[in-house]
């Protein structure tokens, strides 16, 4: 679009159309009020996208990092369960293994011969998830051979969450302070309400760094609501979109509190996920120690979604 000088100092405008051959034709609007309204109108509309760029933008390091936060506590978790012989094949909740015994997590020889040698260890996962049970020696030494993969996996999980913190508190220190304060409370309770194994402290990772998503797109539209429909839309998608991934990742956390987890099961686990594999098993219930009243999952997250006091 463009206004032409044309016959001394009158203005005209011009829109361009493509057609459907590839060929630009102008469309003339004149130098009247028809030509003031189109004019407006579609810098209305490349004001919309532009603003809609700048949201997206805004985002994607944060939303990158949480997709490599989930896929990477997913194969984690997965090769963890795998290795004391259980399984989630299709997302129906975790079972046993029939063949696989639990106790030879750690009694395997590292000489087995994995059925792929050069299988990364997501191929690895992908397979095992699909029933293939050849895999599991081969999964099993490389969780061995890589205890580091649990630790990477916190490194990850809390520079999200950094992330998250910073583009909703931005410059304000004191409500950084507050959002950390929150981040540490909810934490503490999710833990209290698990079986303290190292893949249940994963999957609360994952569900505060899901509610950190949630709780940035709302209260982004709360402190500046959007200006054109199109941004409207927009947030309201990923709103939607986050709290069905925060959904997931809670039901994830509860489908694994539900596995009845032996002393031998948490010594394999405590085995494969420590640095020098001499780390003594931490004790096989955190909700021994602490005393709860019924599920806090809703409780944690209900007061979280609360606005945190500014004054």
């Amino acid at each position: 679009m463009a206004w032409e000088t044309k016959g001394g100092s009158t203005k005209y405008f011009y829109r361009s159309h493509r057609l459907a051959d590839g060929r630009i034709r102008k469309l003339y609007f004149g130098s009247g009020l028809l030509a003031e309204v189109e004019s407006l109108r579609l810098e209305k509309k490349a004001e919309a996208r532009r603003q809609l760029n700048v949201e997206r933008q805004r985002t994607a390091a944060g939303e990158t990092l949480l997709r490599q936060q989930l896929r990477s506590t997913r194969d984690v978790v997965h090769a963890l369960m795998l290795s004391i012989g259980y399984t989630n094949e299709r997302y129906r909740g975790w079972r046993r293994l029939p063949v696989i015994a639990p106790s030879e997590a750690c009694n395997e020889p590292a000489t087995s011969v994995a059925p792929e040698p050069q299988a990364s260890f997501s191929e690895l996962v992908k397979a095992a998830r699909q029933g293939d049970r050849s895999v599991i020696p081969a999964l099993r030494r490389m969780m061995r051979e890589n205890p580091g993969l649990a630790k990477n996996n916190g490194d990850l999980a809390s520079q999200t969450q950094i992330h998250w913190i910073d583009l909703i508190a931005g410059k304000d220190l004191y409500r950084r302070e507050c959002l950390l304060m929150k981040l540490a409370d909810l934490k503490r309770e999710l833990l209290a309400e698990t079986n303290g194994t190292v893949m249940e402290q994963m999957l609360v990772d994952q569900a505060i760094s899901t509610w950190m998503q949630v709780y940035y797109h709302e209260d982004r539209e709360a402190t500046r609501p959007a200006e054109n429909i199109q941004l409207g839309e927009y947030r309201l998608k990923k709103i939607e979109s986050a709290y069905s991934r925060h959904m997931r990742s809670l039901s994830a956390l509860t489908a694994l509190k539900a596995v009845q987890f032996s002393q031998k099961m948490v010594n394999a686990m405590e085995a494969t996920t420590s640095d020098d594999g001499s780390n003594p098993p931490a004790a096989l219930s955190v909700t021994s120690q602490i005393k709860t009243n019924g599920n806090r999952f809703t409780n944690a997250f209900g007061r979280a979604f609360e606005p945190i006091p500014m004054n």
